[in-house]
């Protein structure tokens, strides 16, 4: 069971996902305004979710189960997030802020391996929604880990990001 501070802490921070959801949304061009949706990572997109793993497309093979109940257990500062286009799931993320708290780490970015009508437009929409909710907690730094090959390492490049590797294997961004 989790302690009065940390459910706290967990209450806190959903609402400040929140705000971060509703902020990119606000952004959205108009044709999307009414299809698209922005969530945490819910039983719902959980049901989808499960639909990925045995995608032939699929080029992850994370368990968002197993990694959203964990991040939901250690880190009620997580950055979480799902985008629907209507019913349908498009991307699923997840993050944390590194113990300084001055940097939000991307650790899991995952999108459909189905085409779907976001596809190509995901990662710009889950990094608006990082950098919405990194300025709401104060980090002034964005990191994607562990890009998966180097076609998505230059992909976030495309965005801004500045590759490290080395030891260090993630992407950077400064917010300013």
């Amino acid at each position: 069971m989790k302690q009065a501070s940390h459910q706290q802490a967990d209450q806190t921070y959903a609402q400040l996902r929140e705000q971060s959801r509703i902020a990119v949304a606000e952004e959205l061009p108009l044709r999307y305004q009414e299809s698209v949706t922005f969530d945490d990572i819910t039983g719902r997109a959980m049901a989808q979710l499960s639909r990925w793993q045995t995608h032939p497309d699929r080029r992850v093979m994370w368990s968002w189960q197993q990694w959203a109940t964990r991040y939901a257990a250690l880190y009620p500062k997580r950055f979480e997030l799902t985008i629907w286009f209507h019913s349908l799931l498009c991307s699923v993320s997840l993050g944390r802020p590194t113990w300084g708290a001055g940097k939000l780490r991307l650790d899991m970015i995952e999108s459909s391996p189905e085409r779907t009508p976001l596809s190509g437009n995901t990662t710009n929409l889950t990094v608006a929604a990082a950098q919405a909710y990194a300025r709401i907690i104060g980090a002034t730094q964005i990191r994607i880990m562990n890009p998966i090959n180097s076609k998505v390492r230059s992909h976030y490049e495309s965005l801004g990001f500045i590759y490290v590797g080395g030891k260090n294997d993630y992407c950077i961004k400064d917010l300013t």
